[in-house]
């Protein structure tokens, strides 16, 4: 089987030092194994940046088991990260237990990657592998002499020279043949692989909605993550984008960890983009200004009250006569001479 994703199974297994990290394989799983790989490949536009690698949730070193190399297992994640996570394990994943390895299926540092190529085939099944490449169209003739010499003169142990292998499944023939023409001296047409950028971001909520078959919980999480914040969200932003803390929180949930670990990450998230925002600063939701005032008893009056105080409103009626004066008519309106009524002429 001469194709890159084959030869990147040779790799992991002589990484793990066996062929039984690829224990319990079928076609779906195996379909499923290689949409990983082709995830890397994409988020690291086929070899044009090494920001992405595939992650273990169970490591293969550093334990009483081994983890298995399955889709499962399996998390593409940002390379910082994934080295800086090292051999931990948190909870879940797939794997074996140590004292299940049999010498037959080990694989020596530097074996020959063809050979081991062979021997993963004889170990999957070679009626399993067949339908592989059927179901996942995974090129085995159409491009066998380029890809076989490509393969044959590039250095796994050089970085570049793996870069490509694991990129010769995504490379169209014609950049494949300037890479044969640059690898023997000669002046071939330099290529770029058109791609789409992913950010830790988008690669992540792929790596989540895909790791929720097997875990119902974390659809819950895409929820949170795409959905929820949505209406808050203006359209140039709508692109769902993880701060640093973020980001470490769902790779852990990724890992094994469980949602309750990072539910204050995701309170966090959910109150950074549905908070009220003016020209891009958070608002804080409104809360009743109160006043803890400590009540002070009343000060004593200064002014001295005589016994014999009487009020101003006492003394107005004071001394008036009780008989109401009442004015003559002369004094009321002053004498005019009027002309006599009808009646009275």
């Amino acid at each position: 089987m001469h194709s890159a994703f084959f030869y990147h199974l040779g790799y992991e297994c002589e990484r793990a030092g066996t062929l039984q990290i690829l224990t319990g394989h079928t076609v779906g799983s195996l379909v499923a194994l290689h949409d990983v790989y082709k995830l890397k490949l994409k988020a690291n536009q086929y070899g044009q940046t090494k920001g992405f690698e595939i992650s273990h949730v169970i490591p293969v070193q550093g334990h009483a088991f081994i983890g298995l190399y399955h889709a499962e297992n399996l998390v593409v994640a940002p390379t910082h990260l994934n080295r800086t996570h090292g051999t931990k394990h948190y909870g879940g994943g797939l794997s074996i237990s140590r004292n299940s390895l049999v010498s037959k299926h080990a694989v020596a540092k530097g074996a020959p990657r063809k050979q081991t190529v062979e021997r993963i085939i004889r170990f999957l099944g070679e009626d399993v592998v067949a339908e592989l490449v059927k179901v996942a169209k995974i090129q085995s003739t159409q491009r066998h002499a380029l890809t076989s010499w490509l393969q044959d003169h590039l250095d796994p142990v050089v970085p570049e020279h793996r870069d490509y292998l694991n990129n010769l499944d995504g490379m169209t023939t014609q950049a494949l043949r300037a890479l044969k023409a640059t690898l023997e001296g000669k002046e071939g047409n330099a290529f770029k692989v058109k791609t789409t950028t992913y950010t830790a971001s988008d690669v992540f909520l792929l790596e989540l909605e895909r790791h929720s078959a097997y875990r119902p919980e974390l659809a819950n999480v895409v929820n949170i993550l795409r959905k929820r914040v949505a209406p808050f969200t203006s359209q140039h932003l709508s692109r769902v984008s993880l701060n640093t803390l973020e980001q470490q929180a769902v790779f852990d949930l990724l890992h094994g960890q469980p949602v309750e670990a990072i539910q204050s990450v995701l309170d966090e998230y959910i109150a950074r983009h549905t908070s009220i925002t003016d020209r891009g600063e958070r608002i804080p939701a409104y809360k009743p200004i109160v006043f803890n005032a400590v009540s002070q008893p009343a000060a004593k009056s200064a002014v001295v009250i005589l016994k014999t105080f009487r009020s101003f409103a006492d003394c107005l009626d004071s001394g008036v006569p009780e008989a109401v004066p009442v004015l003559g008519l002369a004094q009321m309106a002053p004498q005019v001479d009027t002309d006599p009524l009808p009646w009275e002429r």
